[in-house]
């Protein structure tokens, strides 16, 4: 069951990672976890489309994972949220009743397309009010890619206005003077976060956790109407198979067929040529591939998001891209 509110010591803080398609949050989210020292924390993992990606991409560590699928956490898949944060929570209280280490903070990722303001509200109007505590919405943001073009999607904007840290990754890709510009462009929006730039997801976890940044109070006074995902027209695709691909018709694929409107591509994917399971990573224009060993036997699992995608057309040249037999 879960526990009543005051039976905890002390409020759980939450820290939400939130960023636009591709920015990098599941990067940050493997740097916290490898650097916890000790610190037993949750993590919720939320993924748009069908197939969970994510939670194969992040690190293998010994905190409980639980990956929320088929939506954003903020609309469609919102009460398996509370579900599964309320089983958290009674198991928690459970193991400090038997005297073991309970939890010390929860980190929550949400999808690329989420607004995250219902979901900052939902911790405040449940009785998650009293026996947590979101500590700071973190913000990341793709300091290559950001232009003013993002702010034509309400998320990415929202996702900025609703920060209180600002982290511009992909920093030591862009200049100094392309970086303060960024930096001032998103003063603007909002002139009380913090704005501070990381490479390949790091930073001071004493930067971003246990920071107690977040105004429930301001930020539900600033609140607009809210959107669900599919007001920015965006589609996820997935798709999966148990043959490989071929390497050069996958390859022909990302440099001659690949939608334009595809702004987040992600996978596991198994190719003919190679024994390896390659983690396989899209945004926007850059590609990269990680190669690690089988733990499981092997099939393709990708997911594209983008704008008003043909998902049939979508499907129908990846089939093309497999081999015939295996």
């Amino acid at each position: 069951m879960l526990p009543l509110p005051g039976q905890f010591e002390k409020r759980l803080p939450v820290t939400m990672i939130t960023g636009f398609l591709g920015s990098g949050k599941t990067t940050l989210l493997n740097h916290l976890l490898g650097h916890l020292g000790g610190r037993r924390v949750a993590v919720f993992v939320n993924e748009f489309g069908a197939i969970d990606i994510d939670s194969q991409i992040l690190v293998a560590v010994d905190e409980d994972i639980v990956s929320l699928k088929n939506g954003c956490v903020c609309c469609q898949v919102k009460e398996d949220f509370l579900r599964a944060l309320r089983r958290v929570l009674a198991y928690d209280h459970m193991q400090k009743a038997a005297g073991k280490q309970g939890l010390e903070a929860i980190l929550l990722e949400t999808s690329g397309v989420a607004d995250p303001y219902p979901i900052m509200l939902t911790f405040r109007v449940s009785e998650l009010w009293s026996l947590t505590r979101l500590d700071a919405v973190l913000t990341v943001v793709d300091a290559e890619t950001f232009t003013a073009e993002h702010f034509q999607s309400q998320t990415a904007l929202r996702q900025i206005q609703y920060g209180d840290i600002i982290l511009l990754n992909k920093a030591d890709l862009v200049g100094d003077k392309q970086l303060s510009h960024l930096e001032a462009e998103i003063k603007r929006l909002k002139p009380q976060a913090r704005v501070l730039p990381m490479t390949y997801g790091q930073v001071p976890l004493s930067s971003v956790l246990d920071v107690a940044l977040f105004s429930g109070d301001r930020e539900a006074s600033a609140a607009p109407a809210t959107l669900h995902i599919q007001d920015d027209g965006f589609v996820a695709v997935p798709f999966e198979s148990d043959r490989p691909f071929v390497l050069k018709k996958f390859q022909q694929f990302l440099d001659y067929q690949l939608p334009a409107d595809v702004f987040r591509a992600k996978g596991v994917l198994w190719f003919t040529e190679s024994p390896h399971r390659h983690l396989f990573q899209l945004s926007g224009k850059r590609s990269q591939f990680q190669d690690e060993s089988w733990f499981q036997p092997p099939k393709n699992q990708l997911v594209c998001i983008g704008r008003n995608l043909d998902s049939e057309q979508l499907q129908q040249q990846l089939q093309q891209c497999l081999a015939l037999t295996h």
